[in-house]
């Protein structure tokens, strides 16, 4: 006989709240939970965070390889900088465009992942997948989002690095909320107005530690790839909040429940977080 009782709740800020601007959202405490949520999940999630930069490097090699044949002729700019024309710029842009575009259902199971963590739930590493049930609108999304900070680039460069902090809560709206593709886009830009100056600052930080990492031949993106996963995580818990299930039931076995939100899950009172995304 099932005995669950589930009750639902929110964790964090609302979408309410996000378009009033009514949530918390300090730099210095979003970076230091960050690095403590990064330290609590390193092994368990970084993996899963080089699954997706293998993945996104082998898109832009193969885009690139069908572009120009010979990728490694890019090498060569840094010997004869003369050599570098137009046709590798585009080369260069169409590979970029592509694996953001084509890896977005990966980059939204990761993002997940960091979220769940940001709501103090463990993951595991086949839990990267959960993004592909989204695949569509993920895409679309991401596309959307590329089009628009290309022709904003276009204008005003400026004008795209903002759109780049503007619809970063977009995938995540996408998965957690439900919500449309453009209208993800929408509510993430209005949101973010709310505190631009805030998370400007929250992701500069986090570029600087992106240079650092590179400086040491890109060893410190172990620790940093993560870190910006759960710095996204932890501003879309504040700013429009997570919908959490709790689920209390006297079974003995160890199943989890097939909601599609984070859950945890209590036997017989005992705490055992479970992601479910």
């Amino acid at each position: 006989m099932n005995n669950d009782i589930k009750k639902d709740f929110n964790l964090g800020g609302s979408v309410e709240k996000a378009l009033s601007g009514d949530y918390e959202l300090k730099v210095g405490d979003v970076l230091k939970e960050a690095g403590s949520i990064t330290v609590k999940h390193f092994l368990s999630f970084t993996p899963s965070v080089m699954i997706l930069l293998i993945v996104q490097l082998a898109i832009f090699y193969i885009a690139l390889k069908l572009q120009l044949g010979d990728p490694s002729i890019i090498l060569t700019i840094l010997d004869n900088p003369d050599g570098f024309n137009q046709s590798m710029v585009q080369a260069i842009f169409v590979a970029n465009f592509s694996y953001e575009v084509v890896s977005a259902p990966i980059f939204a199971g990761i993002s997940l992942m960091a979220m769940s963590h940001a709501a103090g739930l463990n993951t595991k590493s086949r839990h990267i997948g959960k993004g592909l049930q989204f695949t569509v609108p993920v895409i679309l999304a991401t596309l959307f989002a590329l089009v628009l900070q290309g022709i904003a680039g276009a204008v005003l460069p400026f004008v795209s690095l903002y759109l780049s902090l503007a619809f970063s809560n977009s995938i995540l709206l996408v998965c957690e909320k439900r919500v449309s593709p453009l209208q993800s886009l929408w509510l993430s830009l209005r949101a973010v107005n709310k505190k631009i100056f805030t998370i400007a600052a929250i992701y500069f930080v986090v570029t600087m530690l992106f240079v650092a990492a590179a400086m040491f031949y890109g060893i410190g993106l172990i620790f940093v790839l993560p870190f910006f996963f759960h710095v996204k995580g932890i501003i879309y818990r504040n700013m429009f909040g997570i919908k959490l299930k709790i689920v209390a039931t006297d079974r003995s076995d160890d199943d989890t429940p097939n909601d599609d939100t984070p859950t945890t899950k209590d036997d017989h009172n005992k705490d055992s977080d479970v992601f479910n995304a």
